[in-house]
Protein backbone atom coordinates (compact mmCIF):
# COMPACT_ATOMS: atom_id res chain seq x y z
CA UNK A 1 0.00 0.00 0.00
CA UNK A 2 1.35 3.40 -0.96
CA UNK A 3 1.95 5.75 1.98
CA UNK A 4 0.59 9.28 1.85
CA UNK A 5 2.59 11.22 4.43
CA UNK A 6 1.09 14.48 5.61
CA UNK A 7 3.24 17.56 5.00
CA UNK A 8 4.85 19.38 7.92
CA UNK A 9 2.62 21.74 9.89
CA UNK A 10 2.36 25.21 8.40
CA UNK A 11 0.66 28.49 9.14
CA UNK A 12 -1.62 29.93 6.48
CA UNK A 13 -2.17 33.62 5.86
CA UNK A 14 -4.38 34.86 3.01
CA UNK A 15 -5.65 38.34 2.25
CA UNK A 16 -8.94 39.56 0.78
CA UNK A 17 -10.16 43.13 0.14
CA UNK A 18 -11.77 43.32 3.60
CA UNK A 19 -10.27 40.46 5.62
CA UNK A 20 -7.20 38.54 6.68
CA UNK A 21 -7.78 34.79 6.66
CA UNK A 22 -5.12 33.08 8.72
CA UNK A 23 -4.31 30.18 11.03
CA UNK A 24 -6.06 30.76 14.36
CA UNK A 25 -3.87 30.95 17.45
CA UNK A 26 -4.64 30.45 21.14
CA UNK A 27 -4.23 34.20 21.60
CA UNK A 28 -7.16 34.76 19.21
CA UNK A 29 -9.63 33.24 21.68
CA UNK A 30 -12.05 35.92 22.88
CA UNK A 31 -15.15 36.11 25.04
CA UNK A 32 -17.12 37.11 21.94
CA UNK A 33 -16.00 33.98 20.10
CA UNK A 34 -16.96 31.89 23.14
CA UNK A 35 -20.55 33.11 22.74
CA UNK A 36 -21.02 32.52 19.00
CA UNK A 37 -23.00 29.29 19.42
CA UNK A 38 -25.39 30.90 21.86
CA UNK A 39 -26.96 32.35 18.72
CA UNK A 40 -29.73 29.92 17.73
CA UNK A 41 -29.20 30.56 14.00
CA UNK A 42 -25.51 29.62 14.20
CA UNK A 43 -26.22 26.59 16.37
CA UNK A 44 -28.96 25.40 14.04
CA UNK A 45 -26.77 25.69 10.94
CA UNK A 46 -24.28 23.37 12.67
CA UNK A 47 -27.03 21.12 14.07
CA UNK A 48 -25.81 21.87 17.58
CA UNK A 49 -27.53 22.91 20.76
CA UNK A 50 -26.83 26.53 21.69
CA UNK A 51 -23.94 26.64 24.14
CA UNK A 52 -21.07 28.82 25.30
CA UNK A 53 -17.42 27.79 25.27
CA UNK A 54 -15.26 28.55 28.25
CA UNK A 55 -11.97 30.21 27.32
CA UNK A 56 -10.17 26.98 28.24
CA UNK A 57 -12.47 24.92 26.01
CA UNK A 58 -11.99 27.32 23.12
CA UNK A 59 -8.20 27.25 23.44
CA UNK A 60 -8.27 23.44 23.52
CA UNK A 61 -10.43 23.48 20.39
CA UNK A 62 -7.87 25.70 18.64
CA UNK A 63 -5.05 23.42 19.79
CA UNK A 64 -6.84 20.41 18.28
CA UNK A 65 -5.91 21.43 14.72
CA UNK A 66 -2.52 20.10 13.62
CA UNK A 67 -2.04 22.63 10.75
CA UNK A 68 -1.27 19.78 8.37
CA UNK A 69 -4.29 17.51 7.98
CA UNK A 70 -6.56 19.94 9.83
CA UNK A 71 -6.59 23.73 9.72
CA UNK A 72 -8.56 26.25 11.74
CA UNK A 73 -8.55 29.56 9.88
CA UNK A 74 -9.87 32.73 11.44
CA UNK A 75 -11.54 35.41 9.33
CA UNK A 76 -10.41 38.79 10.69
CA UNK A 77 -11.70 42.21 9.67
CA UNK A 78 -8.88 44.35 8.35
CA UNK A 79 -10.24 47.57 9.80
CA UNK A 80 -10.96 46.41 13.34
CA UNK A 81 -8.92 43.20 13.70
CA UNK A 82 -12.09 41.49 14.99
CA UNK A 83 -12.41 37.78 14.28
CA UNK A 84 -15.84 37.41 12.66
CA UNK A 85 -15.78 33.78 11.57
CA UNK A 86 -13.80 30.60 11.13
CA UNK A 87 -13.17 27.95 8.50
CA UNK A 88 -12.33 24.45 9.79
CA UNK A 89 -10.72 22.43 7.02
CA UNK A 90 -9.79 18.75 7.06
CA UNK A 91 -7.44 17.40 4.39
CA UNK A 92 -7.33 13.83 3.07
CA UNK A 93 -4.05 13.63 1.16
CA UNK A 94 -4.73 10.06 0.02
CA UNK A 95 -7.93 11.16 -1.74
CA UNK A 96 -6.47 14.60 -2.56
CA UNK A 97 -9.52 16.36 -1.17
CA UNK A 98 -10.51 18.64 1.68
CA UNK A 99 -13.66 19.07 3.73
CA UNK A 100 -14.54 22.70 4.44
CA UNK A 101 -16.80 24.02 7.21
CA UNK A 102 -17.62 27.69 7.71
CA UNK A 103 -19.15 29.64 10.57
CA UNK A 104 -19.66 33.39 10.49
CA UNK A 105 -20.09 33.94 14.21
CA UNK A 106 -20.50 37.70 14.37
CA UNK A 107 -24.10 38.44 13.40
CA UNK A 108 -23.31 41.83 11.83
CA UNK A 109 -20.78 40.15 9.50
CA UNK A 110 -23.30 37.76 7.94
CA UNK A 111 -24.52 38.41 4.44
CA UNK A 112 -21.58 40.70 3.71
CA UNK A 113 -18.03 39.87 2.60
CA UNK A 114 -16.71 37.31 5.08
CA UNK A 115 -18.03 34.10 3.56
CA UNK A 116 -17.55 34.97 -0.10
CA UNK A 117 -14.14 36.61 0.26
CA UNK A 118 -12.72 33.83 2.42
CA UNK A 119 -13.95 31.27 -0.12
CA UNK A 120 -12.27 33.22 -2.92
CA UNK A 121 -8.84 32.79 -1.30
CA UNK A 122 -9.25 29.39 0.34
CA UNK A 123 -10.20 27.48 -2.82
CA UNK A 124 -7.17 28.68 -4.82
CA UNK A 125 -4.86 27.91 -1.91
CA UNK A 126 -6.07 24.36 -1.35
CA UNK A 127 -6.60 23.52 -5.03
CA UNK A 128 -3.43 25.08 -6.42
CA UNK A 129 -0.93 25.59 -3.59
CA UNK A 130 -1.63 22.21 -1.97
CA UNK A 131 -2.52 20.51 -5.29
CA UNK A 132 -5.77 18.99 -4.03
CA UNK A 133 -8.36 17.84 -6.54
CA UNK A 134 -11.73 18.17 -4.83
CA UNK A 135 -13.54 19.84 -1.95
CA UNK A 136 -16.50 18.63 0.07
CA UNK A 137 -19.07 20.34 2.26
CA UNK A 138 -22.45 19.70 3.87
CA UNK A 139 -25.48 21.98 3.95
CA UNK A 140 -28.82 21.69 5.71
CA UNK A 141 -31.58 21.18 3.14
CA UNK A 142 -33.56 24.16 4.42
CA UNK A 143 -30.65 26.56 3.86
CA UNK A 144 -31.98 27.70 0.48
CA UNK A 145 -29.50 30.56 0.13
CA UNK A 146 -26.43 28.32 0.39
CA UNK A 147 -28.01 25.64 -1.79
CA UNK A 148 -28.44 28.22 -4.55
CA UNK A 149 -24.85 29.40 -4.19
CA UNK A 150 -23.25 25.94 -4.39
CA UNK A 151 -25.39 24.99 -7.39
CA UNK A 152 -24.30 28.14 -9.20
CA UNK A 153 -20.65 27.55 -8.33
CA UNK A 154 -20.59 24.03 -9.77
CA UNK A 155 -20.82 21.90 -6.63
CA UNK A 156 -22.47 18.51 -7.23
CA UNK A 157 -25.02 17.05 -4.82
CA UNK A 158 -23.86 13.51 -4.05
CA UNK A 159 -26.21 12.30 -1.34
CA UNK A 160 -28.59 13.33 1.44
CA UNK A 161 -28.43 11.97 4.99
CA UNK A 162 -31.04 12.11 7.72
CA UNK A 163 -29.85 12.95 11.22
CA UNK A 164 -31.62 13.67 14.49
CA UNK A 165 -31.96 17.38 15.15
CA UNK A 166 -29.80 18.59 18.03
CA UNK A 167 -32.86 20.56 19.11
CA UNK A 168 -34.77 17.28 19.46
CA UNK A 169 -38.12 16.11 18.20
CA UNK A 170 -37.47 15.52 14.51
CA UNK A 171 -35.02 14.46 11.83
CA UNK A 172 -33.19 16.88 9.55
CA UNK A 173 -31.80 16.49 6.04
CA UNK A 174 -28.11 17.16 5.40
CA UNK A 175 -26.92 17.37 1.81
CA UNK A 176 -23.37 16.40 0.85
CA UNK A 177 -21.71 18.32 -1.99
CA UNK A 178 -18.45 17.94 -3.90
CA UNK A 179 -16.58 20.42 -6.09
CA UNK A 180 -13.80 19.18 -8.36
CA UNK A 181 -10.84 21.34 -9.25
CA UNK A 182 -11.47 21.29 -13.00
CA UNK A 183 -14.99 22.63 -12.49
CA UNK A 184 -13.69 25.31 -10.14
CA UNK A 185 -11.06 26.35 -12.70
CA UNK A 186 -13.71 26.58 -15.41
CA UNK A 187 -15.93 28.70 -13.19
CA UNK A 188 -12.99 31.00 -12.44
CA UNK A 189 -12.34 31.44 -16.18
CA UNK A 190 -16.01 32.26 -16.75
CA UNK A 191 -15.92 34.71 -13.87
CA UNK A 192 -12.83 36.43 -15.26
CA UNK A 193 -14.56 36.71 -18.63
CA UNK A 194 -17.64 38.22 -17.01
CA UNK A 195 -20.01 35.31 -17.54
CA UNK A 196 -23.57 36.24 -16.50
CA UNK A 197 -23.92 32.79 -14.91
CA UNK A 198 -21.32 33.47 -12.21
Amino acid sequence: MTAYPAPPPRNIRLETPHHIVRTAERADATERWCKWLLDPVAARRLNARPFEFTMDQLRKYIDGFDRSTSHLLGIFEKDSGLIVGIRSIYVDYRQKEFFDNILIGEVQARGKHARAESTDVILPFFFEELDLESSRCTILTDNAHMLEIVARKGWVHERTDMKPSAAGGHMIEIRHYRLVRDTWRRKMRERAEGSPND
